[in-house]
């Protein structure tokens, strides 16, 4: 441990980072020494003496140049204004994703109860149990280590969440196959296969394939499992909202479409692609 002038630590970060993007670079660089070490933009600017584990710090750039993402170094990432833990169970929440939020919330729904399929590290769930007063939340995922992670972010953030180990693609529990709901909301694999040579490395080789990818010859395998049981237990004029792979828009909407749902939309995201599909119970 030693006490060094923040902007030269920052100084240092920036020429040991193999970031070719200087933008980027930097952004990296201030992300690290806040979320990593509590060194902050102002200390920065104001080249404040600060105590720095210099060894960990040199360990977490190491760990940025082979490409692991910050959030998993630092162990933890922001969702909705709200810190949440994340590791290698789990995927690292997308900004986009946060819309859904915003979504959900401006339906104005009364008392809903919610059903996040998928839920990871809770961020979906949590968020919407914190935001939504008097609603009912249920999670579920396939992944134990995924819903460990859940359940810890949403004891520390005191949301109330009831947690369930489901497949969906296979048999549900009675306790879920009992219960109704006003709004299933979900984030399903839909990467396919042939995708993956355009994702970055540091997707592919850190977080969790299970949660991203789907096969060629039928990506659409969670939206159908979800169209089938939003028609099984959701109420009458119930929604269904979910993250949609941006190629598959159209056939995502044809899918629900065929389900006998009604008001089937696509929404787009902030940066114009096809994000979510949006669908209502039909008399089914």
């Amino acid at each position: 441990m030693s006490f060094l002038g923040a902007k030269s630590i920052f100084d240092q970060t920036l020429q040991d980072l193999y970031i070719e993007d200087e933008s980027e670079r930097k952004s990296v660089a201030f992300l690290l020494l806040e979320d990593g070490f509590d060194i902050s933009k102002m200390d920065i600017i104001l080249n404040k003496s600060v105590m720095i584990d210099e060894l960990l710090l040199e360990e977490y750039v190491e760990r940025i140049n082979r490409q692991e993402p910050i959030q998993q170094i630092v162990g933890f990432t922001y969702f909705a204004g709200r810190k949440f833990k994340v590791d290698k169970n789990v995927l690292i929440p997308r900004p986009e994703t946060e819309e859904l939020i915003s979504i959900i919330k401006s339906l104005q729904l009364d008392q809903p109860a919610i059903l996040d399929i998928g839920t990871g590290s809770g961020c979906i769930a949590i968020s919407l149990a914190l935001e939504l007063i008097n609603s009912e939340v249920w999670a579920l995922d396939i992944s134990e280590g995924a819903l460990k992670v859940a359940m810890e972010n949403a004891k520390s953030l005191k949301a109330s969440v009831k947690f369930l180990h489901e497949d969906i693609l296979k048999e549900k529990s009675t306790e879920l196959n009992l219960k109704r709901f006003d709004l299933i909301v979900s984030n399903p694999p839909y990467i396919r296969n042939l995708e993956k040579s355009q994702m970055k490395a540091n997707v592919l080789d850190y977080e969790p394939h299970l949660a991203l990818f789907v096969e060629n010859d039928n990506p659409l395998i969670f939206y159908k499992r979800i169209a089938d049981l939003g028609i099984e237990q959701l109420n009458k004029d119930g929604l269904i909202l979910a993250e949609i792979n941006s190629y598959l828009g159209e056939e995502t909407r044809q899918l629900f479409e065929k389900k006998g749902y009604e008001q089937v939309e696509i929404l787009k995201d902030f940066y114009g692609k096809d994000r979510f599909v949006k669908a209502k119970k039909g008399l089914v």
